[in-house]
């Protein structure tokens, strides 16, 4: 008999017979509270199956779970692990039968993170965060991070939190305490360097930007990611960064802190003055680190930096840990050589490839996270943390993102698991809950890489404002996407899915990918008979950003697409 388990397990032992009763009776006296609530997601009788649990002590993540006919014990060596023993027992009770077993299992890596962009257009709401860590949680992964710049109620915001919006401390809390119920260590991630560009755009602050010379750019999207690196010459900085963190930390019981520092171009420009930027940039960042550590967290950043000066490295305190990140469908395993040979401890970071798309890229989200995942395995990272991140506007929704989460959530605790058709059958049963469903992500995935988001927004900055990027019009085959739009809604629209929120989203990508081939087209005077209608689309494509997101930059995408329907 085949189990669909994610992530896979490490031994499983199939013996002779069934279990006789679908349901459980768990005495929960003396057990974590936890484990009562994850207990509670299965089925319960006073005359279930007998289900024991017993732990060795209050660490670890390794159990072993057995099923007999008419008894169920779990063994772990902590309380995290009879946790993640009770998630599998959870996707054991998917099957229509149940097989006597046992399983023995560990995870590969100890930190297993997903890390989600709630700064660059659209921030979830708590239940959509709440659903997020079920998910997580549902597949092993410990540790949950989001990508802030101005999206927390900080002081120094307070005057944009109407136009931009933000999640509340309360809010921040009740995220928090809902990652403990689920053995998730919420993480705080803050720019503290690069990627400034909400707080020093504000006129008290702008005299704090290492470039001030910039011509401002009419694409939000894109001047946000560029030139807003915060002066490491001027003391008033390490003021204003150690204020956001003194009011960042007292939310998060986690003894991590990502002080990112990640892409802090702009520093490049003290090049020409005979200013050694890579000394600025690491004396810079030691001050942060400093200004956390007297709130006794352990600092995490992103690598890039560093791995750009390699002799700086020695010079940032022993204790951090590196989160080093490529995206590329063909990664650079000498990145994650060169950390490992300086001897600091590391976190290798994929990404679901979701960024600038309505949908993920799975041809590319599958080769990096797995090879990325195979790197830290061979050089002795200390875990992988997956990412999903929001660039232009964040227009994908996190159903779209899924298939890239559960694939990372595998691989961190099962590194060796490939990448097959036994792997998207489990995903097809314990995600979409249909058998075509990976097959049609695919297919869309597919469709979208024919109309790239990117290259639209640039091709829509261009004709209304006359600015133009380094990207330039490609064309695109309206009529090719057209006749895969086509096919693909004609299958869907006739399927009926148990999970059929991932049909709907599916179906209002697909759609999304045709209407901007036709407008593209239009854009290039190229005529094309329309399949679609542009206002119909925003209209569902409204409703569903704030069914699970505040309203936000929405409106940015809304005046895009207008603007290309009636120009």
């Amino acid at each position: 008999m085949i189990l669909n388990l994610i992530p896979a397990v490490k031994a499983l032992h199939i013996h002779q017979g069934f279990l006789t009763n679908r349901t459980i009776y768990a005495p929960l006296s003396g057990l974590d509270e936890r484990l009562r609530l994850a207990l509670n997601k299965l089925p319960q009788s006073e005359s279930g199956t007998p289900l024991e649990i017993r732990i060795a002590d209050r660490e670890g993540e390794s159990y072993t779970l057995s099923i007999r006919e008419d008894r169920i014990s779990i063994e772990a060596t902590g309380t995290a692990g009879a946790f993640y023993a009770i998630q599998t027992l959870r996707q054991i009770f998917t099957h229509d039968q149940i097989p006597c077993l046992e399983i023995e299992d560990a995870p590969d890596f100890a930190y297993r993170g997903f890390y989600h962009d709630v700064t660059r257009g659209k921030i979830p709401t708590v239940e959509t965060l709440k659903n997020l860590i079920d998910r997580m949680a549902y597949h092993k992964l410990n540790s949950l991070q989001l990508y802030v710049e101005h999206t927390y109620e900080f002081e120094e915001y307070k005057a944009l939190r109407e136009s931009t919006g933000c999640l509340t401390k309360a809010q921040m809390l009740e995220i928090g305490a809902y990652c403990r119920e689920n053995f998730i260590d919420f993480v705080p991630s803050l720019s503290t360097f690069g990627h400034l560009f909400e707080l020093l755009e504000q006129p008290q602050y702008q005299h704090l930007q290492v470039r001030r010379d910039c011509e401002p750019l009419p694409n939000r999207w894109r001047a946000r990611m560029m030139h807003h690196t915060i002066d490491p010459r001027n003391p008033q900085s390490i003021d204003l960064i150690g204020s956001l963190i003194d009011q960042y930390v007292p939310l998060f019981d986690s003894g991590l802190f990502n002080i990112c520092c990640d892409e802090t171009f702009d520093l490049h420009s003290y090049d020409a003055q005979g200013v050694d930027s890579g000394k600025l940039y690491v004396d810079f960042v030691k001050k942060i680190i400093a200004q956390v550590q007297k709130h006794g967290k352990q600092v995490m950043m992103w690598a890039d930096i560093l791995l750009k000066y390699p002799e700086t490295i020695d010079q940032v305190p022993e204790d951090i840990l590196f989160l080093n990140w490529c995206y590329d469908a063909q990664p650079k395993e000498e990145r994650v050589i060169r950390l490992a040979q300086s001897g600091r401890k590391q976190i290798v970071c994929p990404g679901t490839t979701s960024w600038s798309r309505l949908c993920e890229n799975v041809g590319v989200a599958e080769q990096n996270i797995s090879r990325m995942v195979e790197y830290g395995r061979r050089h002795g990272a200390v875990g992988v943390l997956n990412t999903n991140w929001g660039d232009w506007g964040n227009p994908c929704s996190l159903e779209l993102a899924t298939y890239g989460l559960v694939l990372g959530a595998e691989k961190s605790w099962s590194a060796e698991t490939a990448v097959d058709e036994d792997f998207c059958s489990r995903v097809n049963a314990l995600v979409y809950q249909h058998e075509n469903g990976v097959q049609t992500l695919k297919t869309l995935s597919r469709m979208h890489d024919l109309v790239d988001w990117d290259d639209f927004c640039s091709a829509y900055y261009y004709h209304r404002y006359g600015h133009r990027s380094e990207k330039k019009d490609r064309r695109t085959d309206a009529t090719a996407v057209q006749k895969l739009y086509g096919e693909l809604v004609e299958r869907l629209s006739a399927e009926s899915w148990v999970e059929d929120e991932f049909r709907q989203e599916m179906l209002l990508a697909a759609e999304g990918v045709c209407v901007m081939a036709e407008l593209w087209a239009k854009l290039l005077g190229e005529p094309v008979s329309r399949l679609t209608d542009t206002r119909q689309w925003l209209k569902k494509y409204a409703e569903k950003w704030l069914e699970k997101n505040q309203p936000n930059e929405l409106y940015r995408i809304q005046e895009m697409f207008c603007y290309c329907e009636d120009v």
